[in-house]
């Protein structure tokens, strides 16, 4: 059994037993909205009560947590048991998780090993990743930086990309200019975005819902080889939608699993509460 602590944040969609069975140390996600304040990870469901508030009154949302503070505690209770952690995380364009990480870690230098690792992705991506990275330290006969290697060699095959029916999410956090939004708010712009190393890119436009839909369906027929596809949706309000898209993807893609959760509020946070998309993982091949 290898002695290295592996620790996450709640976006990784992983379950409770899964997280325990492999050891790993789960951090909530804080995301704060209107003055209130939403915990969750994969045992709470507080990205749902935060999209409804996000519906009702498209207030910007912060996330503010795990915070420095959050980790300086997880990084102190795991001394008492090892002084080796492994820290994958949340795509550091998308939310402040990997700075906290990286401030608290500074308090234990020459105290700690301490390696934070950006996953460039979210949510189920987020999830594939921590899962082999808790099934190698298990196994017990790879040292941290051969974990770490693997694990980036899965990156490039973990694809997130999505539509949104509305802008004002992605001007509020920076993923489109003011002219860019209001254009496209102008002209009914439903975009169609990819996370590319670790950032929402706009990668084409549409003009109605469907054909933005299509774009998704497009995109993962491309692909020869998939082992998994998740599609992720915003809550019962979009739960047709979502179903729609894995009606066609039923057609292009036969015989396959498309099972549907709902997103995380790191992802809400750039999306706001009115987007559909899925992660497709191509796995190992050889």
């Amino acid at each position: 059994m290898n002695n290295v602590q592996l620790i996450t944040d709640g976006t990784a969609f992983l379950t409770p037993a899964r997280l325990h069975e492999l050891g790993i140390i789960s951090l909530p996600i804080v995301a704060q909205t209107g003055g209130r304040n939403f915990l969750y990870d994969q045992q709470t469901e507080g990205h749902l009560d935060l999209l409804r508030q996000m519906a009702a009154h498209r207030t910007p949302v912060e996330i503010i947590g795990p915070s420095a503070d959050d980790f300086r505690a997880v990084f102190q209770r795991t001394l008492y048991r090892t002084n080796k952690m492994l820290v994958l995380l949340s795509s550091g364009h998308l939310s402040p998780i990997m700075r906290n990480a990286r401030i608290a870690a500074r308090d234990f230098m020459g105290r700690c090993d301490i390696t934070i690792m950006d996953s460039q992705t979210v949510s189920v991506g987020l999830g594939i990743l921590v899962e082999r990275a808790g099934e190698l330290l298990k196994e017990g006969n790879l040292p941290v930086s051969d974990v770490v290697k693997h694990i980036r060699g899965m990156i490039p095959r973990i694809y997130v990309v999505m539509i949104t029916h509305t802008l004002d999410y992605l001007y509020t956090s920076g993923k489109l200019s003011a002219t860019q939004a209001i254009l496209g708010a102008m002209l009914n712009i439903h975009p169609f975005l990819v996370i590319e190393d670790g950032e929402i890119n706009p990668l084409e436009k549409s003009r109605t819902p469907e054909k933005a839909l299509d774009k998704l369906v497009e995109f993962a027929s491309e692909f020869t080889r998939i082992q998994q596809t998740v599609i992720f949706h915003n809550g019962a309000g979009a739960m047709d939608e979502a179903q729609g898209l894995k009606s066609r993807l039923d057609l292009v893609l036969p015989g396959r699993q498309f099972p549907v959760i709902t997103y995380d509020p790191v992802l809400a946070s750039h999306l706001g509460p009115d987007a559909v998309g899925m992660v497709i993982y191509e796995g190992h091949w050889r």
